[in-house]
């Protein structure tokens, strides 16, 4: 897991973006995300940007069809920001005002380092790593519904994923410097084509 920055990176960052509790009522119109979403004034989860030398300005993100986590959190690359918004997940360019969805119903988040990035659970079915660049990789489906006891334990990241099928939990692992997997309660070939594995090089495979 990662580690405690310095207080004056962690304000800085900090600084970015800022969660508000709803639309202000004042100043400028949100941008909605998507942008056929909200001209109707219509509220989702809405995030204050202060990009540096630039004036600030507010999105309003629709929330995901289903429920997942909220939250935002400084991007890997250290100038965007990840949004997450009931489970649908965008990246944020604050100093162009642009955003784009990378995945959805996502019920998990976790900061990672070596490279820096966050793990993020999709729906309890598989993960995915983004890192400085983008996505590193994405697992195959790895449990029918759920995870449970995961645990980050130097490159390798262990829980168990639930069967209805027998009733049970069965554990799995993941290489967090590839995305190979082991174990898993679905199937151990990657099925729903969801697998993008990272090779020795750092490329994304698939």
């Amino acid at each position: 897991m990662s580690e405690l920055s310095d207080a004056s990176d962690d304000l800085a960052r900090s600084e970015r973006f800022r969660v508000l509790p709803g639309l202000p009522p004042y100043g400028p119109p949100a941008i909605p995300f998507p942008e056929s979403w909200g001209r109707t004034g219509r509220e989702g989860f809405v995030v204050e940007f202060l990009p540096d030398g630039s004036p600030s300005w507010v999105g309003n993100f629709r929330p995901g069809a289903l429920r997942g986590v909220q939250g935002a959190w400084v991007h890997p690359n250290d100038h965007d920001v990840v949004v997450i918004s009931n489970g649908d997940a965008w990246v944020v360019e604050p100093a162009t005002r642009r955003a784009h969805p990378i995945t959805v119903a996502v019920d998990g988040v976790w900061e990672v380092e070596a490279p820096a990035g966050l793990v993020l659970s999709r729906q309890g079915l598989a993960f995915l790593r983004l890192g400085p660049d983008g996505l590193l990789w994405h697992t195959r489906r790895l449990s029918w519904d759920g995870f449970d006891e995961i645990n980050f334990d130097g490159n390798t990241l262990s829980g168990l994923a639930w069967s209805p099928v027998d009733d049970r939990w069965w554990p799995f692992t993941v290489d967090l410097r590839s995305g190979a997997s082991s174990g898993g309660s679905f199937s151990d070939t990657d099925v729903e084509g969801w697998e993008r594995l990272r090779d020795a090089a750092g490329e994304t495979e698939g």
